[in-house]
């Protein structure tokens, strides 16, 4: 990569890529990756904290560790890519911004040829462009003509797979805890603290001073089984998403993104601002004599209450999960595969990334772009499913 490109041409190249309408529109995006160039053009390598503090100011806090820079790093180097691979295929200078990385660096485009002036030379080019040209349509015409014979049918994965939607799935994590002075290898949960915010506020609100918060949280089975699967389904349909756990989510990321929930509502914090606020038939509550971390669905119509509880024995266990499916701010969509426990959440998961399973559940539907909750019973032995049951939908109005 040569950083012995003028400055002067990389800041001109700056300019022509923010005056694009990927970047005009987008102050914050304009004014990360002139940071960037900046930064880069003094040789200086950047934290992600300084990259906060210098582009969203108070906006961001550190100890907060939200994820907010990498998730506009991310949309950035997508933004990168869709510049590059149209508009700015033929400029002299690319800015290459690696996974990974907080600095950007500078390449010339050898890929620009110089004009041809021969005159045998322009309508060999033209013969051959228009030769080309017949043979791309010939092509794209066929192209066409088997996608939309063989497409397979995605329904609400579309908003999803769309070419320059931002995706970021949220794992639902369990926050560590431990008695200051305790043994090393001994640690604590709670109930109502799910995220850095719920421990402050614990501590002042019940005046405690003997617990602190470790550094790290925990995922369960269903966390790592569901990704890996998800991660392949993403990459099947060339499409990706950003990884965050949910003691790190922020509410703004709603607003930038579309959001996929895996995991516990139990351990919810942020995102129970958003799971089932529009619906009209289900609740969620927590389990009679049992702790803040055992909750339940319940659905009310017509005045009469119905819970759904889940049952394990020796041999069978049974568990309800929910699938909800509805709109985002700025047209951003939100999925969420919900369960208290890993057989449910798993179930559901590996049915929505079945084709056949889609296609029978959208038969309940009134159309392929409905909104909906759907609770689900899931019954296997140990934690491996055996039977997944759709028992209640509530289809939302659009």
């Amino acid at each position: 990569m040569n950083q012995e490109i003028d400055a002067k041409k990389i800041k001109e190249q700056l300019v022509r890529i923010t005056e694009n309408r990927l970047f005009n529109k987008s102050p914050r995006y304009v004014n990360l990756i002139s940071f960037l160039v900046e930064e880069s053009l003094k040789g200086n390598n950047l934290k992600e904290d300084v990259i906060g503090t210098e582009v969203f100011h108070d906006n961001y806090t550190a100890a907060k560790n939200d994820g907010l820079v990498r998730v506009y790093m991310y949309n950035l180097r997508k933004k990168l890519n869709t510049y590059y691979s149209d508009e700015g295929k033929l400029d002299d200078i690319k800015f290459v911004l690696n996974k990974g990385s907080y600095k950007i660096g500078f390449i010339e485009n050898k890929g620009i040829k110089e004009p041809i002036t021969n005159e045998r030379s322009i309508k060999k080019q033209i013969n051959k462009k228009s030769l080309a040209l017949i043979l791309t349509i010939i092509v794209a015409t066929a192209a066409i003509t088997y996608y939309y014979t063989t497409k397979e049918k995605l329904y609400l994965w579309e908003s999803f797979f769309t070419k320059d939607v931002s995706n970021v799935c949220v794992l639902a994590d369990q926050v560590v805890l431990s008695k200051k002075g305790g043994n090393p290898g001994e640690f604590l949960i709670h109930g109502e603290i799910n995220s850095s915010e719920d421990f402050i506020s614990y501590i002042k609100k019940n005046d405690i001073d003997t617990l602190q918060k470790k550094g790290y949280t925990y995922f369960t089975k269903s966390i790592t089984h569901s990704i890996y699967n998800l991660s392949r389904w993403f990459f099947q349909h060339n499409a990706e998403f950003l990884r965050i756990s949910e003691s790190e989510f922020r509410y703004e990321e709603t607003k930038r993104n579309n959001i996929v929930y895996i995991g516990q509502h139990k351990t919810m914090s942020v995102s129970k601002e958003v799971f089932l606020r529009d619906s009209k038939v289900f609740q969620v509550e927590a389990n009679d004599n049992r702790t803040h971390l055992a909750t339940h669905f319940t659905t009310i119509k017509e005045g009469q209450k119905k819970h759904y509880r889940a049952r394990f024995n020796n041999s069978i266990s049974s568990e309800y999960a929910m699938v909800s499916f509805m709109p985002l701010n700025e047209n951003n969509k939100a999925l969420y595969f919900v369960s208290n426990n890993d057989i449910g959440t798993m179930a559901v998961v590996d049915s929505f990334i079945d084709p056949d399973f889609l296609e029978q559940f959208y038969k309940k539907m009134p159309s392929p772009d409905s909104y909906f909750n759907a609770l689900f019973k899931v019954e296997g032995i140990g934690r491996t499913d055996v039977n997944c049951e759709l028992v209640e939908l509530e289809v939302m109005e659009r």
